[in-house]
């Protein structure tokens, strides 16, 4: 069924090994990578996250390649698939879009729009309860190197709840016609639609110039249902206790509820590496930013839908977590001073003013791109509610991490404090889940 295409990929696999690497000048860029890397700052505003990087950009590449030579199926499929294989390192390594696209559940769309010389295309998209994957082209007759995307949104005749949008900022250092991306959408609360047409919103700026388009599509079918199990199992990691609510399977990710005891010693912050995981030991594990929470009590995890395993475990063995006495960063920006917060003093205020504050943190360990919302939105000293409107994230050279946090008021009352939503502190144990019908 796949011959021709198998035929493509051997011919790009003989040409890509005869191409003479000079391994001397490999290790300067791909140092130069880094470099670059650790001095793009992680965005993160209240609706949406732009995250870049030549380094993981590289890597995606070489991942590729080699998946070409060891994973001709999934190579096959994405051929094809019309205009798929310029999003292959969108979903090579999540093994639940992957299973998508093998199940045909992505839709194709085709929606197009110009505007002042610049084309915006809707390939296709993904929808289910939880959300959606509109995969998207930008392309011009002219070179893209000026192109920036300044924000999206998506719109709907009965309303979508406040939700999360993530997408990636458009690399175009090397002069392209064509970026292809995604933009993902995160609904606050499972929803099923009664009509399919939606409207894209995007504001881009493209030789100096703003352009908004707001770009209409349809989707054919409606979104495959959850599959639910309910489990209220307890479970217990040094001494503290949580309870794993129900755990919903959807086409794009896997909803799992937990609880915790109001009696625990400390707060538990972030689960480092909750997973499924079927009888045979073969793992669908977090999704690519790492666990995502909506929330307290919901986290989201690759999906396995498609999958139909014997058994089904949830597991997890390190959590991020802090004592309760600890988890709030309680600040005087008037004074520039940590009043409460963790006690080990790693995490310090370097400056403030009443619009923000500047906090960093030395090595410790781990990714350090994972803590870019180490806070969320805080309160002042009468109660009001201090919005954070972006945080910005760099590390240095020797992984010490910097925050730079903006306030979206500058009408409060010192002090302030914040909720911790992330600190490298950890709690390590065996969980193990069956999921049973």
């Amino acid at each position: 069924m796949f011959e021709k295409e198998e035929r493509k990929l051997q011919e790009m696999k003989n040409q890509l090994e005869k191409i003479h690497l000079p391994l001397d000048e490999a290790d300067e860029a791909i140092s130069a990578g880094f470099d670059r890397a650790k001095r793009e700052k992680v965005i993160m505003r209240k609706r949406r996250k732009r995250i870049w990087s030549l380094v993981a950009a590289a890597l995606i590449f070489f991942s590729f390649v080699t998946s070409i030579r060891v994973s001709p199926a999934f190579a096959n499929v994405v051929a094809s698939i019309p205009g798929m294989e310029r999003f292959v390192d969108l979903i090579q390594f999540d093994k639940g879009l992957e299973a998508i696209f093998k199940n045909d559940y992505y839709q194709k769309v085709d929606a197009v729009q110009t505007k002042n010389g610049l084309t915006l295309t809707i390939d296709g998209a993904i929808l289910d309860e939880t959300g959606m994957n509109i995969y998207y082209t930008l392309n011009a007759k002219d070179r893209l190197k000026s192109l920036s995307i300044q924000s999206v949104d998506l719109e709907h005749e009965e309303g979508i709840p406040p939700s999360g949008i993530s997408y990636d900022g458009i690399d175009v250092d090397d002069d392209p016609k064509e970026v292809a991306n995604r933009v993902t959408y995160h609904f606050e609360s499972p929803m099923q639609f009664k009509k399919l047409s939606f409207v894209f919103d995007m504001d881009v700026t493209f030789q100096g110039e703003p352009i908004s388009f707001s770009l209409p599509f349809e989707l054919q079918e409606n979104v495959q249902p959850g599959k639910t199990f309910v489990l209220n199992e307890e479970v217990e990691v040094e001494s503290q206790k949580l309870i794993i609510k129900e755990i919903t399977i959807y086409p794009l990710r896997v909803a799992v509820k937990v609880a915790f005891d109001e009696a625990n010693s400390k707060k538990i912050l972030q689960f480092e590496d909750m997973r499924l995981e079927d009888e045979n030991g073969e793992v669908w594990g977090s999704i690519m930013n790492g666990v995502s929470a909506m929330g307290r009590e919901t986290y989201f995890l690759q999906s396995n839908y498609f999958e139909q395993p014997e058994k089904l475990y949830l597991r997890i063995n390190k959590m991020q977590a802090v004592d309760n006495d600890e988890s709030t960063l309680v600040v005087d920006t008037e004074k520039g001073e940590i009043l409460d917060g963790p006690k080990d003093g790693m995490l310090q205020i370097t400056s403030t003013k009443k619009s923000g504050m500047r906090l960093i943190m030395p090595n410790a360990g781990g990714d350090p791109w994972s803590f870019f919302d180490i806070i969320s939105t805080g309160k002042d000293a009468k109660g009001k509610d201090i919005d954070i409107s972006s945080t910005g994230m760099d590390v240095d050279e020797d992984g010490t991490r910097h925050w730079d946090v903006t306030f979206e008021t500058t009408d409060y009352t010192n002090p302030l404090s914040f909720e911790l939503t992330r600190y490298p502190n950890y709690i390590t144990g065996n969980v193990k889940v069956e999921l049973k019908k």
